[in-house]
């Protein structure tokens, strides 16, 4: 079974733009978080403008931040994180773990809290019913223990897509820093077709 680092999965060659708007699916808008203010913030005003016309998208398309009233395809997110490192990010994909970083505030407050006070296993076990309330294709399946979690994601092709697996694992490890706990290890596996694992201990 392969097994990916963070570093492996950054010198990974994205998809072609046909293949990854070829992905079936839907994601909810509230999974992009305040996107666009984040984004403005962090490189500048005007720079969320520039990834929605890379998207072909307006502001009232694709608003600084989607509630989860929107719908969107769901290779928006992995086409929305990929300009932001080819273009802003001057191709650094393990730099795109600041700009996660400064949106994990946007989080719902009382999970963050309770979080920092029980620890990382009360939000992880949530990633199944998490995922199921933000994306209408494949499942999250947690397994968490002391100071570890497994997270097997199976049965939709964009977990395949490589942009993705990198900013879901990057998920993590900002979720860990929101958190202010220290995450020891992390890395992707990947089983099979449709299917990506995240394996943490902390």
């Amino acid at each position: 079974m392969k097994r990916w680092t963070l570093e492996e999965l950054a010198r990974v060659e994205p998809w072609s733009r046909e293949r990854t708007l070829a992905l079936p699916g839907r994601l909810r808008g509230n999974a992009l978080r305040a996107w666009g203010a984040h984004v403005d913030h962090r490189f500048g005003k005007g720079a969320a403008d520039r990834v929605r016309e890379h998207l072909g998208m307006s502001s009232n398309d694709l608003p600084d931040q989607p509630s989860k009233k929107h719908w969107y395809p769901v290779h928006l997110q992995t086409r929305l994180v990929r300009f932001i490192i080819d273009e802003l990010l001057a191709g650094d994909a393990l730099a795109f773990e600041s700009v996660f970083e400064e949106s994990t505030g946007t989080a719902e407050k009382a999970l963050v809290l309770a979080g920092r006070m029980t620890g990382p296993g009360l939000v992880l076990r949530m990633a199944g019913t998490y995922h199921s309330s933000v994306c209408d294709v494949g499942k999250c399946i947690p397994d968490v223990s002391s100071g570890r979690a497994v997270l097997e994601f199976k049965d939709a092709e964009t977990f395949d897509d490589p942009t993705w697996r990198l900013a879901n694992m990057i998920s993590m490890k900002s979720m860990f820093s929101s958190l202010k706990r220290n995450l020891d290890s992390i890395h992707g596996e990947e089983p099979g077709p449709k299917s990506f694992t995240i394996r943490m201990q902390w």
